[in-house]
């Protein structure tokens, strides 16, 4: 293995997202029937619409992959603590983060980048797929864990053909980006872009960082405050589509928090609302696309909020907030 295979070696996607639930039937059954994702577990066992979980997790999936979307049931103390007025979870909702690469070399390389950079690192059963062989485990400098797969066959035809695929019933194309709160915003960017070959592609301040690995705008954003998640995201076909999805969750009783707007940041439309258990999920539309395979496109700064995270309307609550942790 040369040094300029390992200093080149990068991530490719974001493969899935692991949760902790305090009742992982409802968010389940939220993600399901809402959402429309499709249950891969056999660790929940479904008779009609009703859901019985046997064991403490659930795998959920939008194509053929195994899951895109895995709930844990939550046995930490998460009784809210009150700090500077507020109540807050004392932990992050965050049970993992899985991102692929594209052959078991490349896997070798981004090892032994790792472990030139200090950092601590395990081989372990794959989440939710153990048959398939372990994988690498570590974790990044605020503790979240970070698991690293090889992309199986079939998942180069799913990422490349999600765009174009229409569906029978409404529900996203595929999981796009993961947005992460952090108290240490320009440590965590840096690991990121030395350890696993992110890109920075935009700015605010010392507030948000939109980070690439493919040719999407963002698969990665990281955010100032404390720790904990900050929303998920799954693409969507057009504006249209976006569009039906506000009337789709008006007729399941599901509140937009947010949107439809226009991200400046990524220039995607967006609407947002929230799992039973508050997570954030944000469908995103038309999301700016990075060829820069050769040269890779400086970062722009953004010196505005409303700029950069809404072109179209005013901001939420939870965003005027001064960014404190």
């Amino acid at each position: 293995m040369s040094e300029q295979q390992i200093q080149k070696v990068k991530v490719r996607r974001l493969a899935h997202v692991g949760l902790w639930s305090g009742d992982v039937a409802t968010q389940a059954r939220f993600y399901r029937q809402v959402v429309g994702l499709d249950l891969r577990s056999s660790e929940v066992r479904t008779d009609g619409q009703e859901m019985e979980v046997e064991v403490a997790s659930a795998f959920l999936a939008l194509g053929d992959e195994h899951h895109c979307l895995a709930l844990f049931a939550d046995t930490r103390d998460l009784r809210p603590v009150k700090a500077d007025g507020h109540f807050i979870l004392p932990q992050s909702r965050l049970h993992h983060m899985t991102f692929e690469v594209d052959t078991e070399a490349e896997l070798a390389a981004l090892a032994a980048r790792l472990n030139m950079l200090g950092v601590e690192l395990a081989f372990e059963p794959r989440d939710g797929d153990t048959e398939r062989g372990d994988t690498l485990w570590f974790r990044d400098p605020d503790g979240n864990r970070i698991e690293i797969a090889v992309a199986s066959d079939e998942a180069f035809t799913q990422y490349a053909a999600a765009s174009g695929r229409r569906q029978a019933r409404l529900r996203p194309l595929a999981l796009q980006h993961l947005a992460l709160q952090t108290p240490h915003l320009e440590t965590m960017v840096e690991f990121y872009t030395e350890a696993l070959g992110f890109d920075i592609s935009d700015w605010l301040l010392r507030e948000w960082a939109w980070l690439r690995c493919n040719t999407d705008h963002h698969t990665l954003v990281l955010i100032q405050g404390r720790p904990d998640v900050d929303h998920i995201g799954f693409r969507i076909d057009s504006g249209l589509d976006l569009l039906a999805w506000a009337d789709y969750l008006s007729r399941h009783e599901t509140p937009i928090l947010w949107g439809p707007g226009r991200h400046g940041a990524g220039h995607d439309l967006f609407l947002r609302f929230a799992d039973p258990e508050g997570c954030h999920v944000e469908l995103s539309a038309e999301l700016e696309q990075y060829y820069d395979q050769d040269v890779t496109t400086p970062p722009r700064l953004w010196h505005a909020r409303p700029r950069a995270l809404n072109l179209w309307g005013t901001l939420p609550s939870w965003i005027k907030e001064e960014v404190t942790v």
